[in-house]
């Protein structure tokens, strides 16, 4: 029995990890399509979508404070990539951040939030997101969240503190940002400090490469090799936007920002303080790789960027690379040295009073929302193929047809044949194209489906509640 529940966790672990890797490499389509693999943007504790309404206390073991910490992962992450190898009664090290613990029944995972609730009586969330969708969408809907958030909250929330890795420091700046510009932003007066590790605030070398190869690739005037630059480009706008991180922030317009004064509107927020977190691939200060690949994606000089504001602390680790950022016992004392190190006048407040109400929930991903999302994906990606194929097929024939033509022996008979040739492709990928768009459809038909069953038994739940309250 134990070896059976133990095997659903790590499944469901490892559906979860799919699902966020998915999201980062194509999660724009997925939101643009309505595919219910497409993650929203939620809190999330024990693997589970935290409601925020008054059962929120209740949601996360009845104990909240009025100091809060945020932390946001980064690029195809899920939360887990902040768990940490806690050490056990016998100092031996477990619980790995592969996601394995998240569905235990208790709390067990440590991570640098769950410390730092210790040490200081913060209350830690965790929020999960679509890394595919563009980095100032992600950003529009976290500066909503954080509002939301503000406004539900059970108390007062007297002192925020903000922790971005990788492409969550970009979130946790385009967040400000946005909070900047709003005309009553309820988080950003209680913002004290930022902590951004690992974050490529001017790109990541990286993304900069997969640019450069489809640029390189679209050069070559043959329709069957640039094609393939279609493919290197099957790739997030989220991957995208990490080429020039937010360099061009306060010129982003074209991704919806609106901005009548840019100098007014600053995504380092001079009301908190900002720190800075980098590391290495090599344990050698000035080796050629750590100049080049600096952690394996972000190098020293973006994660703490010439925009920095004068002053903002920085610590470099030799030896960590990007991922172990996320959950490394040097990293953890120094982001506690710095919080330590920050004289605050806030009077901790502890809230523990759920009442009577019972605790709120959001459903899950269905099997059947699997089953249509997964079909719908695998859809599109035969019809790229399809597409493919055919461009490559018709391109390569097209050569030799066009030699033949030219001589003027077999011109006639060329264009016949090709002519033939041309007719039997036509009616080749007319029925692949046609198969590709019957399941497309289908697909799409299948999730309205499911989604209507699940928005009825959302309804009928509801509805017993309120039976249930009357009485």
């Amino acid at each position: 029995m134990v070896k059976k529940v133990a095997d659903k966790a790590q499944l469901s672990a490892w559906a979860n990890l799919s699902r966020s890797v998915l999201n980062g490499i194509v999660g724009d389509y997925l939101e643009e399509q309505h595919n219910p693999l497409a993650i929203d943007m939620d809190f999330y504790y024990r693997n589970q979508a935290l409601v925020l309404d008054q059962s929120l206390a209740l949601q996360m073991g009845g104990s909240l404070t009025n100091k809060v910490i945020v932390f946001v992962h980064g690029l195809t992450n899920l939360e887990t990539v902040w768990d940490m190898e806690a050490k056990n009664e016998a100092g031996s090290q477990d619980s790995p951040h592969d996601g394995s613990q998240e569905n235990a029944q208790e709390e067990t995972v440590d991570r640098y939030g769950a410390r730092l609730d210790k040490v200081f009586g913060y209350t830690s969330f965790y929020i999960r997101y679509n890394t595919g969708l563009p980095i100032l969408e992600n950003s529009r809907n976290f500066d909503a969240l954080l509002d939301l958030l503000a406004a539900e909250y059970p108390i007062d929330i007297d002192e925020l503190i903000l922790v971005g890795f990788s492409m969550g420091g970009l979130l946790v700046r385009g967040a400000q940002q946005y909070a900047q510009q709003a005309p009553s932003s309820t988080w950003l007066p209680t913002l004290s400090q930022c902590y951004y590790i690992g974050t490529p605030h001017e790109g990541s070398p990286v993304a900069k490469f997969g640019n450069l190869t489809s640029s390189l690739v679209r050069m070559v005037p043959k329709d069957y090799v640039s094609l393939w630059a279609d493919w290197i480009d099957v790739r997030s706008e989220g991957i995208k936007d990490l080429k020039e991180g937010l360099l061009n922030l306060n010129t982003a317009k074209r991704k919806g920002v609106a901005q009548e004064n840019e100098d007014e509107c600053n995504s380092f927020s001079s009301a908190a303080e900002h720190y800075f977190i980098s590391g290495s691939v090599s344990e050698k200060q000035d080796s050629l790789l750590n100049k080049t690949l600096g952690d394996s994606l972000v190098r020293k000089t973006s994660a703490k960027p010439s925009s920095a504001p004068k002053g903002s602390p920085h610590a470099h680790f030799e030896g960590i690379s990007h991922i172990p950022l996320a959950h490394s016992e040097a990293v953890y004392l120094q982001l506690e040295e710095w919080i330590a190190a920050q004289e605050t006048k806030v009077e901790l407040k502890q809230f523990s009073d759920t009442g009577n109400i019972e605790a709120s929930s959001k459903a899950g991903l269905s099997n059947e929302e699997i089953f249509t999302g997964s079909i719908d994906l695998l859809a599109s990606a035969y019809q790229q193929t399809v597409n493919t194929v055919e461009t490559m097929q018709r391109s390569i024939a097209d050569e030799p047809f066009s030699v033949l033509k030219k001589i003027p022996i077999v011109s006639t008979a060329s264009e016949t044949v090709e002519g033939s040739h041309k007719e039997i492709l036509n009616t080749i990928y007319f029925s692949l194209k046609t198969g590709g768009k019957l399941v497309h459809q289908g697909s799409k038909l299948a999730a309205k489906g499911v989604s209507l069953m699940k928005e009825k038994g959302k309804e009928k739940g509801k509805g017993q509640n309120k039976d249930n309250s009357s009485q």
